[in-house]
């Protein structure tokens, strides 16, 4: 996960830090950010978190996270190649919203192909026994959004389409 923050970060042209100063925000100390309650939410203080290292140690961990994303980025584009890979949307069934907050590994498996720059369709399969939808991610080559469109069509059609989920 930490590659795919970090590129994210590096391209970016305002750091957290800047857009909670914009908002007139006090600035985020260390200890504001490990105490539970305090003004920030988890997810941002999660992301306030490298941006409070010294620049050094940040350049450099940013830097190697970076080269660690194209990486695999390229494998990944390498893998995929002209045909499709199908993937799932999470390691499990559909997490409750606000469930990933501070669980990156629920994030990987969509992240990594935001991170490749790929087209990926979500394609609804039906539901678990706990009623929460559950799917595939069709992911195709660069360029190549009609073939991932295509497929997850047809998986679509063969699966039966979205299903409402089950209410709580």
């Amino acid at each position: 996960m930490l590659p795919f923050l970090a590129t994210l970060q590096a391209g970016a042209e305002q750091s957290t830090l800047d857009l909670l100063a914009d908002a007139g925000a006090p600035a985020p100390s260390w200890r504001s950010l490990l105490t539970p309650g305090g003004p920030h939410t988890r997810a941002t203080r999660l992301a306030l978190l490298p941006e409070l290292l010294p620049p050094s140690a940040a350049a450099t961990g940013r830097g190697r996270a970076v080269e660690r994303g194209r990486a695999l980025a390229g494998e990944l584009i390498e893998t995929i190649g002209d045909g499709v890979l199908l993937h799932p949307a999470h390691p499990r069934v559909a997490p409750r919203h606000g469930r990933t907050v501070g669980r990156p590994w629920l994030l990987t498996p969509s992240a990594m192909f935001n991170l490749a720059g790929v087209p990926v369709t979500e394609v609804p399969l039906g539901l678990s026994a706990a009623g929460l939808p559950v799917g595939v991610q069709v992911a195709a080559g660069r360029g190549r959004d009609h073939v991932a469109i295509a497929v997850a069509l047809e998986l679509e059609r063969a699966f039966g389409g979205w299903v409402p989920p089950v209410a709580a």
